[in-house]
């Protein structure tokens, strides 16, 4: 040993090409080592609330990282009420396509797989269900609920129950109570599931379903894999940031709360010229909510529906009315967000307090500006008359631009100094031309029409 340490030191060249070789030569063997059980992994994650776009995008990459990690299988707990039709078809073709077994485990005590949730719960390689929770209930509903009438409903229905009788086939499930969970609103606890081979397991905890699954043979297509999960470690793999907000923004409610909130602060701006923050608050509100709506199935009457009660609520700041146009667009506005979501591609239903509740707040903002801004303008020319008229507080000579006109062609409203005024000219005028004001009189604003 000291005469190989002398050698060493006297050739220091071949030292370090010692060490380099050393290091590499265990690192390759490292790498080349076959895994053992204490290398296998499993993989857990969480859907909760309604299945949507974003379930399906988290789904998706889980399932991905995990064959990329070599797990041995992936579980995913669920509890939902339901969702999108398109995104849960979307979720059963990545099942097909997965090249390990993919386990879907309703819990815990109370939750369900509801709806949609049991679509998905039928194209998994396992199911299993923790004792106090419930599958079932996937007959397709109307946006409040409802039943879908006329062939519509009888061609929703009859697709939905041709779907779930080929995924349950394949899966070797229950054909004939998956037919009857769609088309007769079927529901089972989980001691009911697993008697009657809609589910494989019935399982408290997740540590007690792990210990179920050893050992388990599951076809993945044209393979038998064989689920290892003792000594497995485990992986916890969370929605990204971008999936959480897409999340969130494909609910349905949630984008009708963002649409009723931007068209408020909108109204509010237009109302109260000059605030700003309400206008750019609103604006993105309403963007939102746009986006929001592209990630929902929709229909077009719904939107124009919005669209024509944004457009009344607005026209009602510039035409008088006595409250007509308010009342139009409050009343357009809920039925468009009632009509906007399509039922067939959904069975997660919306909330039809949330739009009452809307229409109402809405509503109540529209009257309250309303009675505000007339008490204003009429304290305003009040104190303007009592005093001398526009000229001692700076109206008069101030120049504003015509709003709108009626078909006198002398009377309207106009922007003067920031505020919408009622006011009179002598000459004719339309919308968009340039008066001046010279004084009030009662309730309006006397002008004259600059060149």
């Amino acid at each position: 040993m000291k005469a190989l340490l002398q050698h060493l030191s006297r050739n220091p060249e071949m030292f370090l090409f010692s060490l380099v070789s050393g290091a590499l030569l265990s690192g390759a063997m490292a790498m080349a080592q076959p895994a053992t059980e204490d290398s296998s992994s499993i993989w857990i994650g969480e859907i909760r609330g309604t299945i949507n776009p974003a379930s399906s995008s988290y789904f998706r990459t889980t399932i991905k990282r995990a064959e990329t990690a070599k797990a041995d299988a992936v579980v995913f707990e669920l509890d939902t009420p339901g969702g999108l039709l398109t995104s849960v078809r979307e979720m059963v073709q990545v099942l097909d396509q997965a090249s390990i077994p993919v386990v879907i485990y309703v819990t815990p005590a109370g939750a369900s797989a509801t709806s949609a949730g049991a679509l998905l719960m039928l194209g998994a390689h396992v199911t299993a269900m923790a004792p106090g929770t419930n599958i079932g209930a996937a007959h397709p509903v109307g946006p409040q609920g409802e039943d879908i009438q006329g062939a519509m409903g009888e061609k929703v229905t009859s697709d939905t129950a041709a779907f779930a009788r080929s995924i349950a086939k394949q899966k070797n499930r229950n054909v004939e109570l998956a037919e009857a969970i769609v088309s007769k609103s079927r529901s089972f606890t989980a001691e009911e599931a697993l008697k009657n081979r809609l589910i494989e397991f019935v399982a408290p905890s997740a540590p007690e379903l792990l210990k179920q699954l050893h050992g388990r043979k599951v076809q993945v297509g044209e393979t038998i894999r064989t689920i290892r999960t003792e000594g497995a470690s485990i992986q916890r793999p969370e929605m990204t940031i971008g999936q959480k907000l897409l999340h969130l923004l494909a609910n349905p409610n949630i984008a009708g709360l963002l649409m009723t909130i931007g068209l408020m602060l909108i109204y509010v701006e237009i109302s109260n010229p000059g605030i700003t923050i309400a206008g750019v608050l609103g604006g993105i509100c309403l963007l939102v909510a746009f986006m929001s709506f592209q990630l929902l199935p929709i229909r077009t009457g719904g939107l124009l529906l919005l669209a024509l009660g944004a457009i009344l609520l607005v026209a009602e700041l510039v035409v008088v009315s006595g409250g007509a146009l308010a009342f139009g667009g409050i009343l357009s506005f809920v039925l468009g967000l009632i009509w906007v979501i399509d039922p067939s591609s959904t069975s997660a239903p919306v909330s039809q307090y949330v739009w009452i509740a809307a229409g109402l707040t809405l509503g109540s903002l529209v009257v309250l500006i309303g009675i505000a801004a007339a008490r204003m303008k009429r304290l305003t020319r009040k104190t303007l008359d009592s005093i001398g008229g526009g000229e001692v507080l700076g109206l008069a000579g101030y120049h504003g631009t015509v709003e709108f006109v009626d078909s006198s062609g002398h009377r309207g409203k106009a922007l003067i100094r920031g505020e919408l005024w009622d006011f009179e000219c002598k000459d004719a005028v339309s919308a968009g031309d340039s008066i001046e004001a010279i004084e009030t009189a009662g309730m309006h604003v006397v002008a004259r029409k600059v060149p």
